[in-house]
C-alpha cells in the first residue's frame, strides 16, 4: 500500500522538490512508474502468492524485502534519513527479509537430513 501511495504522491506533484533534483528525469512519470514496477508489483506478488500459501511464496517475500532494504538505500544521497518514511520501509524491507529467510529455513515440504539419513541407511 506504501508504494501505492508514493505513486499516487509523485503523480500528484508531492515529491516535485526531489523530482526537480534529478537532472536527468523530465517529469514524475518515470518515478513513479519505476517505484510502482520494482517495489508494488514485486510486493503484490508476494502478497498474493503469500495469502495463498504458494510453494514459491517464501522466495517472493524474500525478493520483494530485499528489493525494498535496496530501493531504501538507493534513495539516501537524494532524500537522507531525515523522513520517517524512510526508517519505517527500511525497518519493513529488514523485516521482510528476515521473516522470509526464516519461512524458507523452516519449510516442511523438503525432506529433512536426518530423513534422507535414514532413507540412505535403511536402502
Amino acid at each position: 500500500m506504501g508504494a501505492l501511495a508514493g505513486v499516487q504522491g509523485f503523480l500528484a506533484g508531492q515529491f516535485d522538490p526531489l523530482v526537480d533534483q534529478l537532472t536527468f528525469i523530465e517529469g514524475p512519470a518515470v518515478p513513479a512508474l519505476a517505484l510502482g514496477v520494482c517495489i508494488a508489483i514485486p510486493q503484490g506478488v508476494a502478497l498474493v502468492l503469500g495469502l495463498r500459501r504458494h510453494p514459491l511464496a517464501p522466495h517472493a517475500a524474500l525478493g520483494a524485502g530485499i528489493v525494498l532494504t535496496g530501493w531504501v538505500l538507493a534513495q539516501l544521497p537524494l532524500i537522507g534519513w531525515g523522513s520517517p518514511v524512510q526508517w519505517t520501509f527500511f525497518a519493513v524491507g529488514l523485516a521482510e527479509t528476515a521473516a522470509a529467510a526464516r519461512w524458507m529455513g523452516g519449510r516442511t515440504d523438503r525432506p529433512s537430513t536426518a530423513s534422507t539419513r535414514r532413507d540412505a541407511a535403511a536402502a
